[in-house]
């Protein structure tokens, strides 16, 4: 496994081994003037609150081999949000549901127009706030690269940049361990080295028993790792362990590279009363270690 880095960094300057390679994102989203076409109503509506009028994501990645990813940062935390008029989709296709099997992993962002909140958008927490701003395209985003920023399980109060607070949601907890523990190794002159057997392949991890949701991932790439040779993705309840069953690994070869990607997901929808809609609040919180087929 020592010869294998150079390779794999050389092979990787499109497809980074960490990067899910098949989610589109659809940039088509223009912005539009709120002051005119979006008016809060001075009364709650009598209508019944429906569809989905914004989406929230608050994505905790941490990273064990940073080399072999092509990764700077161990932490990563992203606080990423859009609003607009209410639509009946979800941003959240993607995650398989419990129980079930994935190897068509495509993301796809509903293309909307996008309403302008001020400059900043707020989730505020006790004394932490986390600032996302306004993008071109009018969605609002904020990074951090350390976990110091993440308060766990805990409220927080989505606002605009003058203060006022519309909605609200509330963060979780990931994983204090992973299994097999060869996952989480850090130096690429031994990382590559938990066997992912053809046959199924186990996780595990620790705490579990939430009401969330788990999804193993895992991103197979060539020997030299210089080609991606597929996906899989299995989601189930927080048990504590899952099994990828091997109808999905069997056709890989043996010492084929695999990023794994442990992801805890809580997605819910939050009420936006003065739209008279529902915020979708997508909690992800994921690890990525290495292993290798056998």
């Amino acid at each position: 496994m020592r010869h294998i880095l150079p390779a794999l960094l050389l092979g990787c300057t499109e497809v980074s081994i960490s990067k899910r390679a098949d989610i589109i994102i659809d940039t088509g989203s223009s912005v539009i003037d709120t002051e005119d076409t979006f008016e809060s109503p001075s009364e709650p509506s009598e209508e019944p609150m429906e569809g989905i009028g914004g989406y929230v994501h608050y994505h905790l990645r941490q990273v064990a081999c940073l080399a072999c990813m092509g990764e700077t940062n161990e932490i990563t935390v992203e606080f990423n949000a859009r609003f607009h008029e209410k639509i009946y989709d979800t941003y959240t296709r993607h995650v398989p549901p419990q129980g079930e099997c994935s190897q068509n992993i495509t993301e796809i962002v509903p293309s909307v127009q996008l309403m302008d909140m001020g400059s900043v958008v707020k989730a505020t927490s006790g004394n932490t706030s986390l600032n996302a701003y306004r993008n071109t395209d009018g969605s609002y985003q904020g990074t951090w690269y350390t976990d110091s920023i993440y308060i766990r399980d805990s409220l927080h109060a989505l606002s605009r940049d003058d203060g006022s607070s519309f909605a609200e949601f509330t963060s979780f907890h990931g994983f204090d361990s992973i299994e097999p523990y060869e996952l989480r190794y850090v130096d690429p002159s031994y990382a590559f080295a938990a066997p992912i057997y053809r046959t199924g392949a186990t996780f595990w991890w620790a705490p579990y028993g939430s009401n969330s949701t788990i999804t193993v991932m895992l991103g197979v790439y060539s020997p030299d790792g210089s080609s991606l040779l597929g996906y899989v993705a299995c989601s189930g309840g927080d048990s504590g362990m899952m099994t990828i069953p091997g109808q999905y690994l069997s056709s890989y070869p043996t010492w084929a590279l695999v990023a794994v990607h442990l992801i805890r997901h809580k997605i819910e929808l939050v009420p936006w009363v003065e739209e008279n809609t529902y915020i979708e609040t997508h909690m992800e919180w994921e690890v990525i270690g290495t292993g290798h087929i056998e």
